[in-house]
């Protein structure tokens, strides 16, 4: 049903940056479901522009709890440059959600980016973290805190 709806110009969240609330509502609907999968059907490559990208934002805040929560990987995602259009949205759409519940995402993540020595995205979950009051003794281990040092601003 998801490929029928996107084949259609209205539905098309790869090509067009400005797409309806109600259709938006329909989307997240169809990706709520549990055989879907999110990370290819959102996969970066596959969109036009950065700018269409704010679609895939959209959906995951239209989506309901707990569903939502399989789209926190692709958000985090959104972290990596803070140059991104879709950034700030990012930021602000992973701020919905509870603060335990972000936290170990936070920290897998961090851990993540300081394996892949990608410290721009360091510091894009960085200004997450402060934005969210994250503290040392948040995390499960406080040591990941340290990493934040990494940040490349």
């Amino acid at each position: 049903m998801i490929d029928e709806l996107l084949a259609m110009e209205q539905y098309n969240i790869y090509k067009n940056d400005d797409i309806d609330l109600a259709i938006i509502n329909e989307l997240a609907e169809e990706f709520s479901a549990e055989n879907i999968d999110l990370q290819d059907y959102f996969d970066f490559s596959k969109f036009y522009s950065k700018f269409c990208w704010i679609n895939v934002i959209k959906i995951i805040n239209a989506m309901k709890y707990p569903q939502k929560m399989r789209g926190l990987p692709i958000l985090f995602e959104f972290l990596q440059d803070a140059n991104w259009p879709v950034f700030s949205s990012a930021v602000e759409a992973l701020k919905l959600i509870r603060r335990s519940k972000l936290i170990p995402y936070i920290e897998k993540y961090l851990k993540q980016a300081y394996l892949e020595n990608d410290y721009m995205w360091i510091a894009g979950i960085y200004i997450l973290a402060r934005e969210v009051y994250v503290r040392p003794q948040d995390f499960k281990n406080r040591h990941s805190y340290e990493l934040f040092q990494y940040r490349d601003f």
